[in-house]
């Protein structure tokens, strides 16, 4: 091995040491919080109830929690790039304890050039909280919330799907499955799962696939601008959707 690639190599592992333990301590600040709040951690403020990074936090990120509820994260990681999903999250939100959203666009950097896109953005806030709340309970689920445009689909299902579900990965358990049937029962729409009717939008490259707790199930969920537009404006199907997921 020449001395380029050793050097090469020794930087890389220097730099994800670095990351992973500034993810455990930024882990560890979380879990305190979690068990007093009283003590709000390092790099963030308290407003109007939520957690809100500060600017010496290059992820930024915002952490609502709330100790009713179901044992479940409601996640949007791109509040400002796909439209509406948001306010879909914080309607799942008042059926779970849990909700996560980004405060920084997706194509913003840190101060190593890396792209703070929360869904493969390791060290962010979300994967914090994420680790230090498994520790709290005994099991839990994680829905994160996309959208997508049915013109952009490269694949004749994905241009007819309103929602594409994933577990990020082609394997989906029989809770998917469940979750799809009662989004077309119950909505009346075009659930898809991942892996058996359609293979865009898997999810197979998000950071939760590797990062997620082993007592945590992760979900997948991509919606279509069109359903997305019916989510907010219609309180009943929202309600509804909420359900299927959680119920």
């Amino acid at each position: 091995m020449n001395n380029k690639i050793i050097v090469t190599v020794l930087i890389l592992f220097t730099a994800a040491c670095c990351e992973a333990a500034q993810l455990e301590k930024l882990t560890s600040s979380l879990r305190v919080w979690l068990n007093n709040q009283q003590r709000v951690p390092e790099h963030f403020s308290i407003k109007n109830g939520a957690l809100v990074a500060n600017k010496s936090l290059f992820s930024g990120g915002e952490i609502h929690f709330k100790a009713k509820g179901n044992t479940c994260i409601s996640y949007a990681p791109h509040r400002y790039f796909d439209k509406h999903t948001l306010q879909i999250a914080k309607a799942l939100f008042s059926e779970c304890q849990v909700l996560l959203t980004n405060t920084k666009h997706r194509n913003s950097r840190d101060a190593d050039g890396k792209t703070i896109d929360f869904s493969k953005y390791k060290n962010s806030s979300s994967n914090a909280f994420i680790l230090a709340y498994s520790s709290s309970v005994k099991s839990f689920s994680i829905y994160q919330i996309h959208g997508f445009a049915k013109e952009k689909r490269t694949t004749e299902q994905g241009r007819k799907a309103d929602i594409i579900l994933s577990e990020g990965h082609v394997f989906a358990s029989q809770r998917t499955l469940d979750i799809a049937q009662c989004l077309i029962n119950k909505l009346g729409i075009n659930a898809l799962v991942y892996g058996r009717d359609v293979h865009e939008l898997g999810g197979t490259h998000n950071v939760l696939n590797s990062l997620a707790p082993v007592n945590s199930q992760f979900f997948h969920i991509e919606l279509s601008r069109e359903l997305r537009e019916q989510l907010i404006i219609n309180n009943q199907l929202l309600k509804q959707f909420s359900l299927c997921l959680t119920s």
